[in-house]
C-alpha cells in the first residue's frame, strides 16, 4: 500500500496546534460517547440479570445490583435449555449464510464474467429489491412456504423454510459481483489458455481472490440471522426448533424478567465473542 493510504486525518504539526488538540479532544469525546451508546445495553443486561425481579423494575436508573446474585446465570442456563436454543440458531443461521454464500456466488460470477443477456436488467431489479422492505413481501413470503408451488407441501416447522427464503441476498451478490469485476481478466484469460472451464475458474480464481470479502459478509449475515425474530416466529411453531431469538421471547410470560434478561445477556455472547476473535480479519476483508 502506498504512503498515501497511510495518511491520519492531519499531520503531526497540526496536532501539535492548539486547533488540532480541539479537534483531537472532540473527536476522542466523540469515541467515549459512542462506545457509551454502543455498550450500555450489554452493561445493563449483564448487571440487570445480577438483581432480583424487585430490584430490576425500581425507579430511577440503577445500573449495578445491590446483591450480584450469579445465580440469576446458572438458573437461566438450566431452565432456558440454552444449549438446545444455540444449536437451533447455529443450524438456522449457518444454514442460511452457506445458501446465501452459494446462491450470490454462483450468481455473482455470472454477471461478472458470463454475462447473461439482459445483464443491466438482472442488476436493475436486484437494485430495486434491495429497496422494498421484508414486511411488504412477509406475506406472499409465508404464503409460498406453507405450500411450495408445483410440488405442493408444506416447509412449516422445518429449517428449510428458514433457509431457502435466507439464501436470497441482494446485497451479497452485488458485492461480490463488485468483487469479482475487480479481479484482472488476464488471469481469467491465462487460465482459459490452459484449458480451464468456467467452473474451475469459478472454484480455482474467483472464489480464493474473493475468500476474505465472502468471510465478512458471511460473517455479517451470520449476525444478521442470529438475530432474527419475525421470520423464524412464523415458521418455527415447536419449541424444540426455535432459535434463541424466538424462544426467549415466548417464555417472557413464564420466568421472572432478571432471569430473562440474564438469557437475553447469555443469547448475545456468541456472535459478541467471535466478533472479538475475528476483529482482525474482518477489518482485513473490508479493507481490500
Amino acid at each position: 500500500m502506498g504512503a498515501s493510504s497511510n495518511r491520519a486525518i492531519m499531520s503531526n504539526t497540526e496536532w501539535r496546534s492548539p486547533v488540532g488538540r480541539l479537534i483531537g479532544l472532540f473527536y476522542l469525546l466523540m469515541l467515549v460517547l459512542g462506545s457509551i451508546l454502543v455498550l450500555f445495553p450489554f452493561i445493563f443486561s449483564f448487571t440487570a440479570g445480577l438483581k432480583t425481579s424487585t430490584e430490576v423494575f425500581k425507579s430511577g436508573i440503577h445500573l449495578f445490583p445491590e446483591k450480584w446474585d450469579w445465580g440469576n446465570y446458572v438458573e437461566a442456563w438450566q431452565r432456558f435449555k440454552m444449549i438446545r436454543m444455540f444449536s437451533n440458531s447455529i443450524a438456522a443461521a449457518g444454514g442460511g449464510v452457506l445458501g446465501q454464500i452459494v446462491v450470490s456466488s454462483m450468481a455473482a460470477y455470472s454477471l461478472s464474467r458470463l454475462k447473461p443477456i439482459g445483464k443491466k436488467i438482472f442488476l436493475a431489479v436486484i437494485l430495486i429489491t434491495l429497496g422494498i422492505p421484508t414486511m411488504a413481501i412477509l406475506v406472499p413470503r409465508f404464503v409460498i412456504m406453507t405450500d411450495l408451488p408445483f410440488i405442493h407441501i408444506s416447509l412449516m416447522n422445518s429449517f428449510w423454510g428458514l433457509w431457502i427464503p435466507y439464501a436470497s441476498s441482494p446485497f451479497m451478490i452485488l458485492i461480490l459481483t463488485n468483487s469479482f469485476n475487480a479481479i484482472p481478466k488476464e488471469i481469467f484469460e491465462a487460465a482459459q489458455l490452459d484449458g480451464a472451464s468456467e467452473v474451475r475458474m469459478f472454484f480455482k480464481i474467483a472464489l480464493p481472490l474473493s475468500s476474505s470479502i465472502i468471510f465478512v459478509l458471511g460473517f455479517l449475515a451470520f449476525v444478521l440471522l442470529w438475530g432474527d425474530f419475525l421470520w423464524p416466529y412464523l415458521i418455527l411453531r415447536t419449541p424444540e426448533l426455535q432459535p434463541v431469538s424466538v424462544r426467549l421471547y415466548t417464555l417472557t410470560r413464564y420466568v421472572p424478567i432478571n432471569l430473562f434478561l440474564a438469557g437475553s445477556f447469555i443469547a448475545m455472547l456468541p456472535p459478541t465473542i467471535a466478533a472479538l476473535f475475528l476483529a482482525r480479519k474482518i477489518r482485513g476483508g473490508l479493507t481490500l
